[in-house]
Formats: C-alpha cells, sequence, structure tokens
C-alpha cells in the first residue's frame, strides 16, 4: 500500500458522544489517501469500544487506513505524542475528537502544501455552537505564504503576540488543530508536546519547537475546521492552580524564544503575551469575586511589574491603553466596573459611576502618560 498523504492524530477520552461526529467527517474526506490514529487515552466511558469498532470496520477499507491506540490517561499532549509514534503519513495532522472538519479541509491543505512545497498549512476555522450558531474566525482574508526564516520567525512571533500597534491581542489562532505538518521535520527534530498538565496550553510550546525549524507556511482563508464550544467551559472562571500554570507557561516561552531570537526581536511579542494572561486573569478573578487585595497582589508579581514598567503601551489602540493604565496604577474599582459590564472587548460601554474629582484626576494622569 503507498504511504498515506496525512496521518490524522486524534486523541480520544470522554467523547462517546462526539466521536461519531468527528470520525464522520474524517471517513468522508475528498482526500481518500489517509491514515487515522485513534488514541484512547485511558477513557472511562464508551470511547475505547468505539475506537476499536471503527478499527475493525476499517479492515475491508483500501482506505482510510485506521489505527488504534489504548494507552494510560497521560493528558492530550502525550496522546499526540503516542500518535507520532507510528504515523506514516507524508503530512501529520491533529483533531480534537470533539471537534470535526470539513469533507474537503484535508484534500485542500495537503494540494497546497505540494502545489507550493509548503511544510506547514493552516487554513481558518470556525467556531461552532450549535447547527444555529456558526461564527467563522478569520486570521487572514486571503492566502498568505511566508517563506524564508526571517518570514516565518515574523509569524510565529506574532503567533505568540503581535506587536503593541496591532488591534487584537491574538493575530494567528496558535492551535494545533487547523493545520497539516510536514512528518519529515518531526523526525529529523523529535518534536513533541509537552504535557498541558504542566502547562496549561502545549500548543503554543509546541508552535514554537516546530515552527523555528520550517522554512515556509501556508495560510488559506478558507473556514475549513469546526471548534465545537463547550457550553460548560471554564474559561471565564478564575482558579489558583490554573494560574500558575499560566505563569509557568510565560516563563517557558520566554526561555524558548531566548534560545532562539536577541531580545530585541522577540521581548515585545513575549511582553503583548503577558499583558493578555494579566488582563484575563484580573477579569476572572472580578467575575469570581475575589477581594481586593488579592488583585492587588497579583498585579504586583513580578512578572507583571516588568510588563507594566517596560511596555510600550502608548503604542497601543484606545481601549488597550486604558486597559493597560488602570492595571499599572491598580485602579481595581474601575477594573471591576469594565469587566462586569460583560464587555469582554471592554470599551464600549465603558460607563464609570464615580465621583467627578476621580474622573477629572484619572482623565489628567491619562494624559499625561500617553502623550
Amino acid at each position: 500500500m503507498k504511504q498515506p498523504k496525512v496521518s490524522i492524530i486524534v486523541p480520544v477520552y470522554n467523547v462517546e458522544k462526539y466521536l461519531d461526529r468527528c470520525m464522520q467527517s474524517l471517513l468522508g474526506q475528498t482526500l481518500k489517501e489517509l491514515e487515522i490514529i485513534l488514541v484512547d487515552d485511558g477513557s472511562p466511558d464508551n470511547s475505547p469500544a468505539l475506537c476499536d469498532n471503527y478499527e475493525s470496520a476499517s479492515d475491508n477499507l483500501h482506505w482510510p487506513i485506521i489505527k488504534v491506540i489504548h494507552k494510560i490517561n497521560e493528558g492530550l499532549g502525550f496522546a499526540r505524542n503516542s500518535g507520532l509514534e507510528i504515523a506514516t503519513g507524508e503530512y501529520i495532522a491533529f483533531l480534537d475528537s470533539d471537534d470535526f472538519v470539513d469533507v474537503n479541509m484535508y484534500e485542500q491543505l495537503y494540494l497546497k502544501a505540494k502545489a507550493k512545497d509548503i511544510d506547514v498549512v493552516y487554513c481558518n476555522c470556525n467556531i461552532y455552537k450549535d447547527k444555529k450558531h456558526i461564527y467563522p474566525r478569520k486570521d487572514v482574508e486571503e492566502e498568505v505564504v511566508f517563506r524564508g526564516r526571517e518570514a516565518v520567525d515574523d509569524f510565529l512571533l506574532d503567533m505568540i503576540a503581535p506587536l503593541p500597534e496591532y488591534h487584537h491581542d491574538v493575530r494567528y489562532m496558535m492551535s494545533v488543530w487547523h493545520a497539516i505538518y510536514r512528518h519529515s521535520i518531526f523526525m529529523e527534530h523529535r518534536v513533541q508536546f509537552v504535557s498541558e498538565r504542566e502547562f496549561v496550553s502545549e500548543d503554543i510550546i509546541f508552535d514554537i519547537d516546530f515552527l523555528s525549524h520550517v522554512r515556509s507556511v501556508c495560510y488559506l482563508p478558507d473556514c475549513l475546521h469546526y471548534y465545537v464550544v463547550n457550553p460548560y467551559s471554564l474559561s471565564h472562571t478564575y482558579d489558583d492552580a490554573k494560574y500558575h500554570k499560566m505563569v509557568n507557561l510565560s516563563r517557558i516561552i520566554k526561555e524558548r524564544l531566548a534560545k532562539i531570537y536577541s531580545e530585541e526581536k522577540y521581548y515585545l511579542h513575549y511582553l503583548r503575551s503577558v499583558f493578555f494572561l494579566l488582563r484575563n486573569t484580573v477579569m476572572r478573578m472580578v467575575l469570581a469575586g475575589e477581594t481586593d487585595q488579592k488583585i492587588k497582589r497579583i498585579l504586583e508579581e513580578k512578572l507583571y511589574q516588568e510588563l507594566l514598567s517596560n511596555y510600550p503601551y502608548q503604542r497601543m489602540d484606545l481601549k488597550h491603553r486604558i486597559v493597560f493604565f488602570l492595571l499599572k496604577y491598580k485602579c481595581i474599582l474601575l477594573l471591576k466596573m469594565l469587566f462586569k459590564s460583560g464587555k469582554f472587548s471592554y470599551i464600549s460601554k465603558f460607563h464609570i459611576i464615580i465621583s467627578c474629582k476621580s474622573i477629572v484626576y484619572i482623565v489628567m494622569c491619562f494624559y499625561q502618560e500617553t502623550n
């Protein structure tokens, strides 16, 4: 049998309700020469049996090839590593088992990779809440190719966080599930995933490790992946243990970048990622009802003092400058009013009911800082 064109690694854990939707989107792909690797990560539900059923049913098929790995539970990152150990495709893809993809996603990505000799090809995605609520998320409006180390470096740094002038905190999604990756780079450089149990997000560390070895990236405007939003997500809650893992992630990102780039090249990107962490942390703390004293202690941590002292926030757009200013001067009351308004994209309803003297003082300070 010929080498598969794409190996798709699908970690499986407690997803019996969603696995068939995911698998049907893979079995119906217009690119037939696929290898699907289901990694049962010690799932406690009926998912392991479902995986075995898919593998047995594939015995009568020429394509796709379906392989199953059963392993003890170690988390998403290590499950992907287990799939990498047996993958044989020319390119590698990763798909979360509660998500699904357009039927021609992998054909589009693969054909583009071959036509332009590309190491990594990304596509845009859809945010899927239910069948009636599907929202396209477009990081690019047209096809973009980054070729050569300098261009790929700029892409990677913008994926970590953009420069101050950019109007959003995220320019390119760091997630691995909307791309295909040249397999030979994994083999040559032994790139693997770390555990998300230690660093919260294993994807961004993978991005740094992998993209630092590639010479070409393509980003397609088509929304071909469906990211399914978990209605019970804890993304807007605060948890001390998760927070410390986020801080640990910032540390490892800086260490990784410092080994590759000069400080002049990576530092503002890194600090913008710290700003994103700080703003979201304070927002979650406010919504969780944490005390003013606890929020102030967070703001006084060394990580954030480096940000608040060194970042050129005057170069940011107005909404970001205002939030940065409130964080810098520990304006807890105003931060609470802002985040409790429900407008996480901030300022459009930034109604402040406070004494006139305080408003005048804040406006004067802000004017002096930004002029």
